[in-house]
């Protein structure tokens, strides 16, 4: 979603590649053809996948049957490419409103640019507005937001790609149960959806399940780093009645304008603004963020 930034001036001046082999646990249980293929589609639109399914199989290992295995790997699965597909259309529509508002400031035509060169010529424009850009990092730094500062450095194109790679753009951000993951998927975020969980499960008598939702963050880092977020859920039910999670939260690294400097806050107006001219631009490009994070509770 779009950012709500920290409030600072930034003053100006057991996986194989590509796929999971058939056999899942030690109860022997095997994936089926269709759950394979499943994987396969999963791992190779987004590599974070891999350890998200990972997590699914090992929940999985003590379900009673190889079809109840696979039953409740098939939802998952389902549920996550499906997810999966919203977000990526998400952040292609990001991308496009983005490319059809870009005014670069300094990008030769490709015919005057020719072959490529060892040297990439000099913009002052770029480095000045990234100069100030870094200076805002430091200071969300300062303010002991240092998952927010991560993403903002991340999103930077570089000069060389900025000249001779203008379709260059950042990889997916991924967290997996870290520090932040477990501050992501934490109380807030976590009565969001166990209440959802809990009325699935006894309404169905389901023992596990996956589905999907969306949560806004209203304050503190969560708020300036990722602010509205999607997520995805997969769990299930163990002997002791904890509920084990699974849980993959998207986020889109990207800025809109906005008119009334967020309630009248001038500094957190001015720093998203900032950043929204940095996109404009081309100095900043928007990505995918995904944090992975499994948990009894």
């Amino acid at each position: 979603m779009k950012k709500f930034l920290i409030s600072v001036v930034f003053g100006i001046s057991v996986l194989s590649f590509g796929q999971i082999n058939g056999y899942a646990d030690e109860n022997g249980f095997e994936i089926d053809e269709t759950n394979q293929s499943l994987i396969n589609e999963a791992i190779s639109n987004e590599e974070s996948n891999r350890d998200y399914i990972d997590g699914v199989i090992r929940m999985f290992e003590d379900s009673d049957s190889a079809e109840e295995f696979n039953a409740s790997l098939n939802e998952s699965l389902t549920v996550l490419n499906s997810y999966d597909a919203e977000q990526d259309a998400l952040l292609e529509e990001y991308k496009a409103d983005v490319a059809e508002s870009v005014d670069p400031f300094y990008v030769e035509p490709k015919s005057k640019i020719g072959a490529r060169s060892s040297v990439t010529p000099a913009n002052p424009v770029y480095a000045a507005a990234i100069a100030a850009y870094n200076k805002g990092i430091s200071m969300v730094k300062k303010k002991g937001h240092n998952q927010t500062a991560a993403y903002m450095k991340h999103a930077i194109i570089s000069a060389e790609n900025y000249y001779w790679n203008p379709t260059w753009k950042p990889s997916t951000y991924v967290n997996k149960n870290d520090s932040w993951a477990k501050t992501v998927d934490g109380e807030e975020l976590m009565t969001a959806y166990y209440s959802r969980l809990k009325k699935e499960a006894f309404s169905t008598g389901k023992k596990s399940g996956s589905f999907s939702g969306s949560y806004t963050f209203l304050s503190g880092q969560l708020h300036t780093a990722l602010r509205g977020v999607s997520y995805t859920v997969t769990y299930m039910k163990q002997a002791n009645g904890n509920y084990w999670t699974q849980v993959k939260v998207t986020d889109i690294f990207d800025f809109k304008w906005e008119l009334n400097g967020y309630d009248g806050n001038f500094e957190v107006g001015f720093g998203n603004n900032y950043c929204y001219a940095m996109q404009r631009a081309g100095f900043i490009i928007p990505y995918k963020i995904e944090v992975i994070h499994e948990v009894s509770r």
